[in-house]
């Protein structure tokens, strides 16, 4: 009993000390939400799948890793430049991640099989993960058009090399 006890009281001593760490942000402005919501992009990845076809990419501020494998044992892992990382975040920053999973897309091919289903995810301080809707492999929804696009023009710039 005396156990159960000191573990409780270990419990809400961590919680109460977590909650003095934390911002509230309905009091920060609209500029400082801005900048505490964008500042730490740990990666950001995309997904592309369909029946025969399967392809995801996440890149980080160090690395960027591809696999066509569903099950993630076989990957290709390149080294990510600070010029494409930068230029990728300053993208995703334009991005309202508040939106983001409630996107629409602007085709359908993929409830038809017209086109792979693709997903992107924009992943903050390492414990935030904010993920789109489903969207046609080709055509993402405007909003994230120019981020999709860096992700694989980085993509295909490892490979060609």
């Amino acid at each position: 009993m005396k156990i159960l006890l000191g573990l409780f009281a270990i419990m809400m001593i961590n919680k109460e000390c977590n909650n003095k760490n934390d911002v509230d942000m309905s009091s920060l402005s609209d500029s400082e939400t801005s900048s505490i919501m964008t500042e730490d992009y740990t990666e950001i990845w995309y997904q592309a799948s369909t029946r025969g076809f399967y392809e995801k990419i996440w890149i980080t501020k160090d690395s960027t890793k591809v696999t066509n494998d569903r099950d993630h044992v076989s990957s290709m892992s390149y080294t990510t430049t600070a010029e494409d990382w930068n230029a990728l975040v300053e993208l995703a920053k334009e991005v309202d991640l508040k939106k983001l999973p409630s996107l629409e897309p602007p085709t359908a091919m993929r409830h038809y099989d017209g086109a792979a289903f693709a997903t992107l995810g924009i992943v903050q301080n390492k414990d935030s993960e904010t993920i789109s809707n489903s969207f046609d492999h080709g055509h993402p929804p405007k909003q994230i058009e120019a981020v999709v696009n860096k992700v694989l023009s980085i993509k295909e710039k490892h490979e060609k090399n």
